[in-house]
């Protein structure tokens, strides 16, 4: 049998085994220390400012590891504020379901964030924070991509009800929708910073759920169409 010399196997370049355990450490370090920066925050009063130092304490870090995670103290703010913003989402969005009546379905959603920020009052400032990069807060980027899916889960509504909305319906919606959700905005960031948070976050739920109520209700019989927001969605139709 003819010798066959051996060729190295050419190396190719990426990442090698070290390299990926370098970057998941990173990631875990990173992770420590936006969970440190949360439950910082939830012991302070909103407003108040926590320092890397702090941050690094609680993370069991040093504050030079901290700096070597993330880029700058505003990549630090922006980061935390991402995480956050993620958690209002994900409280918000197990409730972006097309079931039971039209008034449950607001009352979920709004009922959520009304809770989520009474229950976290400091993160909730965190979250409408003004970062001074010159970038839109995270709470803003995340709107955008909320308002979207609201004004989805309103067109699967209104074809629920056999009303399939054309172009110029859907792009009154789409403004439609940003109202709703800076009315919600702005009454919440009022309502917080009041010392005896009146009225109760129940109360304001249903006032909220019923304003919202009122503006979807009057532009749907502007078009013909009457629901009653008692009634199973698809049924809801009078």
């Amino acid at each position: 049998m003819p010798h066959v010399p051996h060729v190295p196997r050419p190396r190719v370049p990426g990442i090698d085994g070290r390299s990926l355990r370098w970057e998941s450490h990173n990631a875990e370090r990173r992770e420590q220390v936006l969970a440190a920066a949360v439950e910082l925050l939830e012991e302070q009063p909103p407003g108040a400012e926590i320092h890397v130092q702090q941050i690094a304490e609680r993370a069991g870090l040093a504050r030079t590891v901290v700096y070597r995670l993330f880029n700058s103290r505003a990549d630090l703010q922006r980061a935390v504020q991402l995480r956050v913003v993620e958690m209002i989402r994900g409280v918000l969005e197990v409730n972006f379901e097309l079931t039971g009546s039209a008034d449950e379905i607001i009352r979920g959603i709004v009922g959520s964030y009304v809770d989520w920020v009474a229950e976290h009052p400091q993160l909730h400032d965190m979250a409408e924070r003004e970062l001074g990069d010159g970038e839109p807060g995270e709470l803003e980027r995340a709107i955008d991509v909320l308002g979207k899916e609201l004004s989805e889960l309103l067109q699967a509504g209104a074809a629920l009800l056999d009303n399939d909305l054309d172009d110029t319906l859907i792009a009154m919606l789409d403004l439609l929708v940003v109202g709703l959700i800076g009315q919600v905005r702005g009454a919440v960031n009022q309502w917080v910073r009041r010392p005896d948070r009146t009225p109760s976050a129940r109360t304001l739920t249903g006032l909220l759920s019923r304003w919202i109520w009122y503006q979807i209700d009057g532009q749907a019989r502007e078009l013909g169409v009457v629901v009653d927001p008692t009634r199973p969605i698809e049924q809801a139709r009078v």
